[in-house]
């Protein structure tokens, strides 16, 4: 299952610095003096916050913690809970926060959790993940880099952060621009910012690893958009047949469904199902109306 693979990735080493020998300030925390081992063998444990100090008695170690690892991937391939899969993550990202783990198994961890978090539409915990790997990644941690960058661009185009967008792609190298993934996601940004809708669907219908399911997101925005220029440039009516294709639906059934999710029916008169047609003018308004629940983007979790 996607979630669980580790793509082939070369080994990063990260670049030798002399240290020089620390210099003590009373008024600095030596957090080295406060980090923890954890000693606890338990596999399974539910997440709370810390309100104090954490006890390393109920802290799994690194070795305990890649078994949890395994045993919940197990778990979600049997049983797809997620409420009791992401309290389980969230516990074991605790536990390592605690113990100031920072390796490949903290970037494993994370990554199936946001992978995980994707397919079941939590975009607030998704984005706590996407976060902390954006870090991780700049440690030189190896970890699957580019298939994350990929969904960080999609997730700033739900977003609609335009300063974080263009941030974003003056970072990118040219290997990252030359990566699969990451060049579909800046292919849906082209068609975004150019209003070609055409293309925009066929992307998301091709989209790469879990690039789907964050386009899940803002697809039904972008169709909204894209059926108010179709209003607007075909007068007096269009074709249903042409909507289901331009707008990218597999079927007419869920073309009727979007349709009636923005009040678009036969009762507004301004779809005929039995001709087929459907009138623009009636439209317009209606569509323009659907569109202003898009203005805002509320996210939970949203850092």
């Amino acid at each position: 299952m996607r979630r669980f693979e580790d793509s082939n990735k070369p080994a990063v080493t990260a670049p030798v610095v002399k240290q020089e020998p620390p210099v003590y300030n009373a008024d600095v925390i030596d957090w080295d003096a406060h980090t923890i081992v954890g000693t606890s063998t338990k596999l399974e444990k539910p997440y709370l916050r810390l309100t104090s100090a954490p006890d390393p008695s109920t802290v799994r170690p690194p070795h305990i913690l890649e078994k949890t690892l395994q045993l919940l991937k197990s778990k979600w391939r049997e049983d797809p809970n997620y409420t009791y899969i992401c309290d389980q993550f969230k516990s074991v990202r605790q536990d390592l926060t605690v113990q100031r783990i920072k390796n490949e198994l903290t970037v494993s961890v994370y990554e199936i959790h946001a992978r995980i978090a994707l397919e079941k539409g939590d975009l607030g915990e998704y984005n706590q993940c996407q976060t902390q790997l954006k870090q991780l990644y700049e440690y030189n941690i190896p970890g699957n880099v580019m298939e994350f960058t990929a969904y960080r661009i999609l997730y700033l185009l739900h977003t609609r952060n335009p300063s974080d967008i263009i941030s974003m792609l003056a970072s990118l190298t040219q290997q990252q621009k030359e990566d699969l993934a990451v060049k579909h996601a800046l292919q849906v940004r082209t068609a975004m910012a150019s209003s070609n809708y055409y293309k925009l669907f066929r992307l998301y219908a091709t989209a790469p690893n879990m690039g789907g399911y964050l386009m899940d997101q803002f697809v039904d925005r972008e169709r909204v958009e894209a059926l108010k220029s179709i209003c607007k440039a075909y007068r007096p009516n269009i074709e249903f047949r042409f909507l289901v294709t331009t707008l990218g639906f597999v079927s007419s059934e869920e073309c009727i469904k979007f349709l009636k999710d923005i009040n678009v029916t036969s009762d507004s008169k301004a779809l005929n199902l039995t001709t087929g047609i459907l009138d623009t003018k009636i439209a317009f308004p209606i569509v323009t109306l659907a569109g202003q629940k898009y203005l805002k983007v509320d996210i939970k979790g949203q850092l």
